[in-house]
């Protein structure tokens, strides 16, 4: 800089004191917001200053529970869900078209049925009669099976029919906001007189945790032989083959302590649905035959398209071809947009 230049300046700067004042401060807090920024850092990153951890073993039991949600919800932990599906041999055709569509998205997906085939070759044969009548004694047998060698491979275990058609991704919107390691069960919830808390309807399927799996089978089936087949003396928890397989275990939850829990969404519409989305729409308060469905639902039902929530998660009597209706209407048709 020339001698001219700087005595340019200098003459500038003592005719605007205010300037000189202005550049001492602007520097002076640059300077100290460039300290403040590495000493926080420092901070941040120093071990001494980490926070101490805690044993849950040294933690009450629901304080435990509070701990694990908040963790889960600053991690976002991706729950995994094990879907195991209700068949027979002559509807094994339908359970491969599961396997094609929803099914792929579960992160494990069995068969419970009463043999293997060619069609089916990876069913899950259980010894029960497989009628509708032994409905209740094939899900029994379904659940020990689960209990002794899948209980570890998932942290919700959601029970399908093979004409149901479940979207995954919405329910793990929905576990989203429950504790797996609580006893839950989640579904469409119907009343009736032998169940306080309502149960869970077996149509457009419910979701256990494993929790609830053990207890049934650690104590509803280990004390079965006890009392001729019930849990305990007064129990209306009836362990026999036979019977109303969703509220026999409905009724058998509830004495075992686990929670079904209300699955609607946030609006209170239905996210389960136990008839198919035709009739949830068009015809359930109206069609002579859905008398149960209007009479014992749990919560009042909404008419036309306000029954069912845009995030519903399961539909029940989806038929053979309706599968892969389902699968392109929901995963495949785009609507159009003229802005790109």
């Amino acid at each position: 800089m020339t001698q001219m230049n700087t005595r340019y300046l200098l003459e500038m700067y003592q005719r605007r004191p205010d300037c000189i004042l202005l550049s001492r401060k602007f520097l002076i807090g640059f300077v100290f917001g460039i300290v403040s920024t590495l000493l926080l850092l420092k901070l941040m990153v120093s071990p001494c200053h980490s926070q101490p951890s805690v044993e849950q073993d040294d933690l009450p039991s629901h304080q435990i529970a509070l701990l694990t949600s908040k963790v889960s919800e600053v991690k976002k932990k991706r729950d995994r869900i094990l879907c195991w599906v209700i068949t027979s041999p002559k509807t094994h055709s339908r359970a491969q078209l599961i396997k094609q569509t929803w099914g792929k998205r579960c992160d494990k997906l069995l068969f419970m049925s009463s043999i293997k085939d060619n069609t089916l070759p990876e069913a899950i044969p259980l010894p029960v009669d497989d009628t509708y009548a032994n409905l209740w004694g094939k899900t029994q047998e379904a659940l020990k099976y689960l209990y002794h060698h899948h209980l570890d491979d998932a942290d919700w275990f959601y029970k399908a029919d093979d004409d149901t058609y479940a979207v995954m991704e919405n329910m793990r919107h929905l576990l989203s906001h429950f504790n797996a390691s609580m006893p839950l069960h989640l579904g469409f919830k119907y009343q009736h007189p032998k169940v306080q808390q309502g149960f869970m309807s077996g149509g457009s399927g419910y979701i256990l945790t494993k929790v609830a799996i053990r207890r049934f089978v650690e104590t509803a089936l280990a004390r079965s032989r006890n009392s001729r087949g019930k849990l305990v003396t007064n129990s209306q928890c009836v362990l026999d083959h036979q019977g109303p397989e969703d509220l026999n275990l409905g009724i058998c939850l509830e004495e075992l302590n686990v929670t079904a829990v209300d699955s609607r969404d946030e609006h209170k519409v239905e996210r389960f649905l136990p008839w198919s989305l035709e009739d949830m729409i068009c015809g359930h308060l109206k069609n002579p035959g859905f008398w149960y469905l209007r009479e014992f639902s749990y919560y009042p039902l909404k008419q036309d398209m306000k029954c069912c929530s845009p995030h519903a998660v399961a539909f029940h009597y989806v038929k053979d071809y309706q599968l892969k209706v389902y699968e392109y209407l929901i995963y495949g048709l785009r609507l159009y947009d003229q802005g790109r």
